[in-house]
């Protein structure tokens, strides 16, 4: 599925990546989660940086999403329907809303009154409706994890799937819902009834590392559809990088990275053909060129003339 054999190396330096996301104009955004093993790196915990298709190896922050009393934990990344962005911060235990003019806001931090765990991954469906994992201190010991949809109409939430150990990776696509579980490296499907809501959780796939007799932080971590509806899915752990799945769960391939660690992807560059991977134990965003596309995720910038999130991000590279 892949034109090459080894990855192109897009941005480095990147203290805990993950997260990325096609961001107007050609550029890609990424999430930096944890401040840096090396004091020299540039980045710090909670940064949100920007690097060209046409200029890799030259990065930029953004903004961050610490404040005087919380450091920021960015996880994940995505447009929504209103041309803010949003993100996961398990340190801030919100989902984060980031206007076109820069302010930012927590947009969803409780669930019935109680504060929710640390949020994740999230995704859009088509009509603007969104969800989103729950992991923060969850694990096979303490399975507190959960899966919420938002239905942005009528601003109601709801708890889709709960008692998960570390729900990580979520994708949405024509009704149905996708759900990595970490620390037991299974996939979860769901059929979306109604807006924000999902049920009927049922076993999509088991990754390989699980039935080999892995435990702990060892399994799926975030996941993209390319536009056959084949799943690919960043693998933590293994140095497997990123398996890919079949619509029915059938394991096609696997695409190595370079790393043990690989956080999750997404596709972007001329028609969506160029993959883009965040290996965290590389402190890099490695690429790929597909022989397939990717499926335009809903409200993607690329997709949208003059988006107003534009006029936060650098000038366009000549």
């Amino acid at each position: 599925m892949s034109k090459l054999d080894k990855p192109g190396l897009f941005a480095v330096k990147l203290p805990s990546p993950e997260g990325p996301v096609v961001a107007p104009n050609g550029w890609i955004l990424n999430v930096c989660s944890f401040d840096p093993k090396d004091p020299g790196w540039p980045r710090r915990a909670g940064d949100i940086t920007a690097t060209h298709v046409s200029k890799p190896l030259h990065t930029h922050t953004v903004f961050n999403t610490s404040t005087d009393e919380v450091t920021g934990i960015p996880a994940a990344l995505a447009f929504g329907p209103d041309g803010c962005l949003y993100v996961t911060d398990e340190g801030r235990r919100s989902i984060v809303r980031v206007t076109p003019e820069g302010e930012i806001s927590d947009f969803i931090s409780q669930y019935k009154g109680t504060s929710i765990n640390g949020p994740n991954d999230l995704c859009f469906d088509e009509d603007g409706n969104l969800y989103f994992t729950d992991p923060w201190g969850s694990s096979l010991e303490n399975p507190i994890g959960s899966v919420y949809g938002f239905n942005w109409k009528t601003e109601e939430l709801y708890q889709i799937h709960t008692g998960l150990a570390f729900p990580n990776g979520i994708i949405v696509r024509e009704g149905r819902l996708i759900a990595a579980e970490t620390q037991t490296s299974k996939i979860w499907e769901y059929e979306i009834v109604s807006p924000g809501r999902a049920e009927n959780p049922r076993l999509f796939c088991t990754l390989p590392e699980a039935e080999a007799g892995h435990s702990g932080w060892k399994g799926p971590d975030g996941m993209k559809f390319d536009q056959e509806g084949n799943i690919y899915i960043a693998s933590l752990g293994v140095g497997v990088g990123v398996y890919v799945y079949s619509p029915k769960g059938e394991l096609l391939d696997n695409i190595l990275t370079g790393g043990d660690h690989t956080t999750n992807c997404c596709f972007g560059g001329i028609n969506l053909q160029t993959l883009f991977v965040t290996v965290d134990d590389l402190g890099a965003i490695v690429t790929f060129e597909m022989e397939t596309s990717g499926y335009r995720l809903p409200f993607c910038p690329s997709s949208w003339e003059d988006h107003p999130w534009s006029k936060m991000l650098p000038e366009q590279p000549e």
